[in-house]
């Protein structure tokens, strides 16, 4: 459904709109560039209507009540004025005041300088950047390889099993249990696209590929959440660096945890079996010039350094910089190219555009699934056995929604939050070019307790840097996104400790909740700093940090790292004072040893439900520190082995 605000509303919209970019110098303002309207339609679909109302609701009260008053609306006050306001929000001790600002920011900046050009001639954002822009549609793509079901009426299917999601878990156990000669239909809730659908524009890629458009956060923006949204899930879009779980982490499953049948042989083996399938290499980790400055930093300090192993075939400099959008030659080795691939070849049926609303459980035991797909048809699916595997946001949900609710049922959501620090070069680095990164650093992965960072850099296109750089008024704005030719940021990857928890509304729907603890804040403080000295001795003359205050330094001038870390203690490191994201979501429905702490046991079936099993990331009974798509894909791949023998008996 599209939003529909009144004319008051409306009103407070565009002024907040041309307050963060009000154009000027041959770049276009907001309202100009229709960044209004963009807004507008990424709310429309966000599912949950407490929050568009809530969205609706505070810019009915914005002129009067919020941030202006009946004698002087927001929209009628100069500049200045208006920009003093919008700091006040951003720096207010009011939390909820914080969280609205910093929505907003992100809705509106991610708008201006993602919008696709509309106009005749170059678009004059790109151009104003120094940025090349999308890729354009590609040329002579291949015919798709997967054809999903086509559901036109209510339908009712039968199989051995049904596979709820289609990302790292759900498309590596279809796969198994496919080729162990079951029967398998995979529910899917997004669509499906392919390199003829990957055109690397970046609004309508979020739209396209992302859970609600890329704009998932917690309620007070302590952070930032990003889950693929389309057949193959985050595989489709993630960043294609593999790693296998670290040897500490394994450690603390069994020493800790007791999940001595978990972590053995048979780990071992599915985890071999997933990097030969996903063809992982570092021979496609072609260094870019981020990469050369984060190196001669690295060696520069001695510090640790090495290639990334990615799941790619084939890869490009020219194409990659923008595969989180999907890559447009099909060198990244997603399910869709692996494992769904494999499950439909072996007679796997797939629906997409049909998020699941309940398993269907009768006796204690799962008998299928319960789908509606975008167009209102009902599809039921029969099954002797379901694998869950929507996500650490949407299976818990699907588990309440389905009368599973044991203690722990979306508890533990561990996160690995990032935060991004920003290095400003003499020379161009241009972020954008190059493949998505070939370069890493674990010096400091284990700070203690097994809790720590790793070092990691990603192509900046214009909408990363508009969401993790401060907005401190529109010219310094400005400034910032025109110095993207010479910007260069390293993504600080830290093993959170302390876990948060998904809820479900009323509406079935989930809310997850998350805040950084002391314990997490202080490595991400030591994270920051390991970050300001990698791009130190890389040359950087400017390092500036991704907080809602201006938090930055210049190497040799003003206080030096010593005074950076304090501004950013002063500014705070709470809710809506830091821009953190975090791409890998684990652990809210995790196993373990008792009903009480966990939602399965070590075989990933449920407590309280036989046949239901967790094939995903939030089966992971603790958080990585690391990118997670191997452990999951490896997770999935021995359950689905022992489903297999114990369906097959």
């Amino acid at each position: 459904m599209t939003l529909t605000l009144s004319g008051r509303a409306r009103t407070a919209l565009d002024s907040i709109c041309d307050t963060f970019v009000p154009g000027g110098e041959g770049l276009p303002s907001a309202t100009e560039l229709g960044v209004p309207e963009a807004v507008v339609m990424a709310v429309s679909g966000n599912p949950s209507a407490a929050e568009r109302d809530q969205f609706s609701g505070l810019l009915e009260a914005w002129d009067t009540e919020a941030a202006g008053t009946p004698e002087s609306p927001f929209s009628s006050l100069s500049d200045a004025q208006r920009e003093r306001t919008l700091l006040a929000w951003a720096d207010a001790p009011d939390g909820d005041r914080r969280a609205a600002f910093q929505a907003l920011r992100k809705g509106i900046l991610l708008s201006y300088y993602a919008l696709p050009h509309a106009g005749d001639g170059p678009n004059p954002v790109d151009e104003a950047l120094g940025y090349p822009g999308p890729l354009g549609p590609p040329t002579d793509p291949p015919p798709k390889t997967i054809r999903p079901l086509e559901i036109n009426q209510d339908t009712e299917l039968e199989c051995d099993v049904c596979v709820v999601g289609s990302g790292a878990g759900g498309g590596t156990a279809a796969g198994v249990l496919a080729a162990a000669g079951l029967d398998v239909v995979v529910v899917e809730a997004g669509d499906y696209y392919s390199e003829e659908d990957f055109d690397g524009a970046e609004l309508p890629g979020y739209a396209r590929l992302y859970l609600n458009g890329g704009g998932v956060a917690t309620a007070d923006q302590s952070i930032g959440l990003l889950a693929g949204a389309c057949l193959g899930g985050g595989t489709v879009v993630n960043y294609t660096w593999c790693f296998r779980p670290p040897e500490h982490v394994r450690d603390d499953w069994t020493d800790r945890l007791g999940l001595v049948d978990w972590a053995g042989q048979d780990f071992d083996d599915s985890l071999d079996a997933v990097w030969e399938r996903l063809q992982i290499n570092a021979e496609n980790s072609i260094p870019s010039e981020r990469d050369h400055a984060m190196r001669r930093g690295l060696e520069a300090l001695g510090w640790h350094s090495e290639v990334m192993q990615r799941n790619c075939r084939g890869c490009t400099e020219e194409v990659c910089r923008l595969c989180h959008y999907g890559c447009q030659i099909g060198a990244k080795q997603s399910t869709t190219k692996t494992w769904l691939q494999d499950a439909h070849d072996a007679g796997a049926r797939i629906v997409v555009n049909a998020p699941a609303e309940r398993i269907l459980i009768d006796g204690g035991r799962a008998r299928g699934v319960e789908a509606r797909t975008i167009d209102g048809h009902r599809v039921t699916v029969r099954a002797r056995a379901v694998a869950a595997a929507a996500g650490a946001l949407h299976t818990p949900a699907l588990l309440i929604r389905s009368g599973v609710d044991g203690p722990a049922v979306g508890k533990n959501l561990y996160l690995h939050p990032v935060l991004i620090v920003w290095g400003v070069f003499d020379e161009e680095v241009r972020p954008w070019q190059g493949v998505l990164g070939s370069t890493f650093s674990d010096e400091l992965l284990d700070m203690g307790e097994g809790y720590g960072v790793k070092y990691e850099h990603a192509a900046t296109p214009p909408s990363i840097l508009a969401i993790f750089a401060p907005w401190r008024g529109a010219r310094e704005s400005s400034e910032l996104m025109q110095a993207l030719p010479h910007t260069a940021g390293y993504g600080c990857l830290m093993r959170a400790r302390e876990g948060g928890e998904v809820r479900v509304g009323p509406d079935g729907l989930p809310s997850a909740h998350w805040a950084l603890s002391d314990f997490d804040r202080d490595n991400m403080r030591t994270a920051l700093d390991g970050a300001a000295r990698i791009l130190e001795a890389g040359g950087a003359r400017r390092i500036y940090s991704s907080h809602a205050g201006w938090v930055s330094y210049e190497p040799g001038a003003d206080g030096g790292r010593e005074r950076f870390l304090e501004d950013a203690d002063r500014c705070g490191w709470g809710a809506a004072q830091v821009t953190l994201g975090c791409f890998h979501l684990m652990g809210t429905a995790r196993m373990g040893r008792s009903r009480e702490d966990s939602v399965c046991d070590q075989s990933g079936e449920a407590w309280d439900v036989e046949g239901l099993y967790v094939v995903d990331g939030s089966v992971l009974p603790t958080g990585l520190g690391v990118n997670p798509m191997v452990t999951i894909e490896a997770a999935a791949h021995k359950i689905a082995r022992g489903m297999a023998a114990g369906l097959s008996r």
